[in-house]
């Protein structure tokens, strides 16, 4: 395969000299040599794997401090040794698949515009600009020789092949393209994206988020959050977190992104993977936070950074122990939401519009980014207010607030996830969408469920409760449907446990029992306990790892929902007037009967590092009954007060 770095350029002379020598050979201060006259890149530049450019084309800049006097650093080569070099761009080129290959796939991809890429790194009203672009820089036929220029253009091909029909035969591929697709990220992640002596450009750094975004739409969250935690040291060690004080360099002249919309778009997706992931944030300190400009035509991105920087008080609200403090700081971030909505025009609220728009055209782009600012922001809303949602008895205002505001907040998602995968069935980087869209269905199943545990007159949600089961089931049968299209484990492993929710919310509904009991064991935490008397939490336990429990539905990483009819009542569970200690829970799990508890160890307890197929929720579900339970459990100890909110 033929290497061309820069494309077609009129030919040069063998020899340039003075003015007429590329800028890397003038900064060097040697002469500028050609191999032969057909040769487009000089003999320094190939060796070394740098951009040939003469003086005469536009460059920005190659260093971002060229003024300052040289550093033992700058004096050195900002890439790999020139061997290394060599060695990972080969190595990177016998990944490709055949030449044919890549031209078919190529042709199935070349309508797919650079908007939606673009729209990470640049403002909203910027990328219309780019909007006649196509994704070029993922021509795998003229390869670049640097490394990593050339992970960059496999990672657009590899990201690419996410947005093609899953069920679309190929003719004439060596093997399916999903199969191309892996093998080319994969030696891209292990040659360059993982290669600390790779990471001082900025198209380095911009690989790594590009990995994140390849692992997100591939449905590996937890993999995608350690990614995006090294983009965020990466950035730091260029700078990017101290505007004015940047260190990076740039490779190729070509390259226009904006800083600043990088690291924003690198601290958004590690703050927002870590809420779902119920995992600490790197980014929590303020200095990462971007100010709100006031340009009134940009108050998308503004909204965007808001509902970034609250994500990030959510964050640390959720590490504080379950207390007053942890309250009052729930009630500051309710007030920030609703201030945040009002800052924005009544335009942009309006619902979803995708009719008669084109896929990954530019309003479809601008539409789509819109309907993910709502969800997002209903989102924030949910992750608020769930640790004060399960409290079916002993109701207090600020508990009936929450379970309000998560109940509207889920409704809102489900609408938009609808709207979006009615028009976009197939499309990959809705993935995250998905996940949003669980966390909202599991939330108002769940929600009630809890309102059955009161008597009709008093269940608030009795009106809306078919209306909200049907918006639930047309979202299963989006995610249904996508299962079925790509053959998505996730995805159906998402609609499974929406079903069965849909189940256990049916019978609860029914009121036949009052011993019904809704056992929710989660992995490493415990369990909670949901029955018409109310609400208990029973810590993890030794002994239910190690019975051996009958095969049944597994979930994910929660195991399986069982609805109960066999717990006798003298059963010795602790209900909503406490918790249960470790020994009251030891002896609890010994008098269950078989019958009590449906799950696999093996899902029950995988492995932290375990891949997606062995954990497919990716412990975000985890996460979400974690919050669930440490609400309860603080209620139940008396921490939450019955004062008003005061909104």
């Amino acid at each position: 395969m033929t290497v061309h770095p820069e494309g077609n350029v009129p030919k040069r002379r063998k020899v340039r000299k003075g003015t007429h020598s590329c800028w890397e050979c003038r900064r060097r201060k040697v002469k500028c040599i050609f191999a032969s006259d057909e040769d487009v890149v000089c003999v320094t530049c190939r060796r070394r794997g740098t951009s040939c450019a003469s003086q005469s084309e536009r460059t920005r800049f190659m260093l971002m401090t060229p003024e300052l006097p040289p550093t033992p650093a700058s004096c050195h080569n900002f890439t790999a040794e020139p061997d290394t070099n060599s060695k990972i761009t080969q190595a990177l080129l016998n990944s490709l698949p055949p030449r044919t290959d890549i031209e078919l796939l190529l042709v199935k991809t070349r309508k797919i515009s650079m908007v939606s890429y673009r729209s990470c790194y640049k403002s909203r009203t910027a990328i219309i600009e780019t909007s006649k672009e196509h994704m070029l820089e993922a021509n795998l036929l003229s390869p670049y020789s640097h490394p990593v220029l050339l992970a960059r253009q496999m990672l657009l091909f590899a990201t690419t092949l996410q947005y093609l029909d899953p069920n679309e035969a190929i003719p004439g591929l060596t093997k399916h393209y999903h199969l191309i697709m892996e093998q080319i990220a994969e030696s891209v992640i292990a040659h360059v994206t993982t290669n600390d002596g790779l990471l001082g450009t900025l198209e380095g750094l911009e690989n790594i988020t590009l990995e994140g975004r390849y692992h997100v739409d591939s449905g590996n969250i937890r993999r995608a959050w350690i990614t995006m935690r090294r983009a965020v040291m990466a950035a730091q060690l260029l700078g990017l977190h101290r505007p004015g004080h940047y260190r990076f360099k740039i490779i190729s002249d070509k390259n226009d992104m904006i800083p600043e919309s990088l690291w924003a778009s690198i601290v958004s997706m590690e703050r927002g993977l870590s809420l779902l992931l119920g995992l600490p944030t790197s980014t929590g300190d303020k200095s990462c936070d971007m100010q709100a400009t006031a340009n009134g035509h940009n108050q998308a991105h503004n909204f965007a950074l808001l509902t970034t920087a609250v994500t990030a008080k959510i964050l640390e609200r959720n590490q504080i122990h379950p207390s007053q403090q942890a309250l009052d700081m729930t009630r500051e971030l309710d007030r920030e939401l609703v201030k945040m909505t009002e800052q924005m025009p009544p335009s942009f609220w309006r619902p979803p519009m995708f009719v008669d728009l084109e896929i990954d055209s530019v309003d479809a782009i601008l539409e789509a980014g819109r309907n993910w600012d709502h969800m997002w922001y209903y989102s924030l809303v949910n992750q608020l207010h769930l640790p004060y949602m399960m409290c079916p008895t002993n109701i207090t205002p600020q508990s009936l607030y929450s379970r309000v505001a998560c109940v509207n907040a889920s409704r809102e998602i489900l609408n938009r996830e609808i709207a979006n995968r009615s028009f976009s069935p197939i499309t990959a980087n809705c993935r995250i969408g998905d996940f949003v869209a669980l966390i909202a269905g599991m939330t108002l199943m769940l929600a009630h469920i809890v309102s059955h545990c009161r008597t009709e007159e008093n269940n608030m949600l009795v009106h809306q409760r078919l209306s909200d089961r049907a918006t639930v089931e047309q979202a299963l049968e989006c995610m249904k449907s996508m299962s079925e299209l790509g053959k998505d484990a996730l995805t159906a492993k998402c609609a499974a446990l929406l079903k069965r929710l849909l189940a256990v919310e049916a019978d609860a509904a029914q009121g036949h029992s009052q011993r019904d009991v809704l056992l929710i064991q989660v992995p490493y935490i415990g369990t909670i306990r949901i029955a018409p008397e109310g609400i208990s939490f029973l810590s993890s336990s030794k002994v239910a790892q190690e019975r051996d429990l009958p095969e049944g539905v597994t979930i994910g990483g929660i195991g399986s929902l069982h609805l109960n009819r066999s717990i006798p009542p003298e059963s010795n569970v602790t209900h909503s007037t406490g918790i249960a200690t470790d020994t009251q829970h030891s002896t609890h799990v010994t008098q269950l009967s078989p019958g009590d508890i449906y799950m696999q160890q093996d899902q029950m307890f995988p492995d932290a590092a375990a891949g997606m197929d062995d954990w497919v929720f990716q412990g975000f579900d985890t996460a979400f009954f974690d919050v669930i339970m440490r609400g309860v459990e603080d209620q139940q100890q008396g921490g939450a007060t019955a004062e008003v909110w005061g909104i």
